[in-house]
């Protein structure tokens, strides 16, 4: 994916966070098609109807943890190959960090944002839902060929017992 067509969701409260980001992206990837959201649930209605490359996440939220919205978002089938990159005050404890990443983040940005880092974050972050995107197609080509192996060997069952019934018919006829 072409680094200029990307579409990133920011879920944020801080609307410092969000002008510095709106900035960054009109300025170096005037392209980037920016989002945002200052609710958990706007942010999950976005993620689930514009299918971002990148999400990136407030670690703290008004009313909730950050890491709470990633796993109501991880748990949404559609949504589970969108990385979530977590933005994070330097001062964040570790503790808070191991939590994001257990929920399902894929990585952290400090604030304030190195614009190299981000650049950095977002490219590797795309390439990931391109890869993740990519394996999806496999799995489910495998769970269809599993499902029309089990009908195939259901119906060679079917025309087994139809046989030996029509065999078993012509013995009582004979």
């Amino acid at each position: 994916m072409e680094e200029n067509a990307l579409k990133i969701l920011a879920i944020s409260v801080n609307p410092d966070n969000v002008t510095a980001l709106k900035a960054f992206f009109s300025e170096r990837l005037p392209q980037t098609e920016f989002m945002n959201a200052s609710e958990d649930n706007t942010g999950l209605e976005l993620a689930q109807s514009k299918d971002p490359d990148v999400i990136l996440l407030e670690i703290t939220l008004a009313d909730t943890a950050g890491y709470t919205v990633c796993r109501k978002l991880k748990e949404r089938p559609r949504l589970q190959t969108i990385p979530i990159l977590f933005l994070a005050d330097r001062g964040t404890n570790r503790e808070s960090r191991f939590k994001a990443l257990e929920a399902g983040g894929d990585g952290f940005l400090s604030i304030p944002l190195d614009e190299v880092e981000l650049i950095a974050q977002i490219r590797a972050m795309a390439k990931i839902k391109a890869g993740n995107r990519l394996q999806v197609p496999q799995e489910t080509q495998r769970a269809d060929t599993a499902t029309d192996r089990t009908q195939e060997l259901g119906q060679q069952r079917a025309d087994r017992k139809h046989a030996a019934e029509h065999n078993e018919f012509l013995g009582r006829m004979a």
